[in-house]
């Protein structure tokens, strides 16, 4: 299993410098300044959240695609019809990755990948329930080659993502955002399931009017050694930052400014899509 500490080139959607164009500067910056490879997807997808439609790499020359028709898309098909015709695993073939299709509906960013484990919510199973639970687990395990952990979704959050939750931190860690902030119940459900597998490390925050967005914070992004993490203008901006390095101690940790995505409903993670090793990438000048 290909995990972001073993990524080293970054694509983005077209539309991401048109959408939050301080945020794209601020990454490309950074990635220009320390080398990192990085791209745009070959096509037109003007949905900037290409984690969630593009495939999910399994090993170097393996990437699995799956059907990106996400509920919260669907109710408003008209609208959105742009971004529900972006064809992941054919951009993915397009671009020279060999692909192989899974038959179910599922989101990328409700796909984190811990080694030889993928955290999900369970989600999955309402937006598959033409399948019993069993047969989309069965269709889950061999496909990604792995054991799948679920974790209860939260029907409040509407697209339930597990990486709105955590993130792999190596050696047996996850990171856990600061849920006890939201619902004390589905903290304690979320990590109870996650201390069955992993050592459970959470977020949390200290000021006197916590904000609604510092969920975002779990949302970086994180590609070999360099970790991005989300900017909001903050008090907890710091404090998120500094509790990212003490976990990720061999890597550098930065922050990048994120307001105009998280404005969207997503941040650093949502808007990438990162892979290792292929010489197809599209760099940016």
């Amino acid at each position: 299993m290909i995990t972001d500490n073993q990524t080293d080139k970054i694509y983005f959607s077209p539309a991401l410098e048109k959408e939050c164009p301080k945020l794209w500067e601020s990454i490309h910056k950074a990635l220009m300044e320390r080398g990192i490879r990085h791209g745009l997807l070959l096509r037109e997808p003007m949905y900037i959240w290409c984690r969630d439609y593009m495939p999910i790499q399994i090993t170097d020359d393996k990437f699995v695609s799956y059907h990106f028709k996400p509920d919260y898309l669907l109710k408003y098909k008209n609208r959105y019809q742009y971004a529900l015709d972006c064809d992941g695993g054919k951009i993915c073939s397009e671009m020279n990755y060999p692909t192989k299709k899974m038959n179910l509906i599922i989101d990328g960013g409700n796909v984190v990948k811990c080694d030889n484990t993928i955290i999900m919510t369970e989600k999955v199973f309402v937006e598959n329930s033409d399948k019993s639970r069993t047969d989309v687990e069965k269709i889950l395990r061999d496909s990604l080659q792995c054991e799948i952990l679920f974790l209860p979704w939260d029907k409040e959050e509407i697209y339930g993502h597990s990486d709105g939750i955590i993130h792999y931190a190596g050696e047996g860690r996850v990171l856990m955002t600061n849920y006890m902030d939201y619902d004390m119940h589905i903290a304690r459900e979320i990590e109870k399931r996650l201390a069955t597998r992993f050592d459970v490390i959470k977020l949390s925050y200290k000021a006197k009017r916590k904000h609604r967005s510092n969920w975002a914070y779990i949302n970086f992004l994180q590609v070999n050694k360099l970790i991005m993490v989300p900017q909001l203008g903050l008090e907890e901006d710091e404090q998120a930052m500094a509790q990212i390095s003490n976990v990720f101690t061999d890597s550098e940790v930065i922050g990048i400014p994120a307001l105009e995505a998280v404005r969207k409903g997503g941040a650093l993670n949502c808007v990438s899509w990162n892979v290792k090793d292929n010489e197809s990438c599209q760099d940016v000048t």
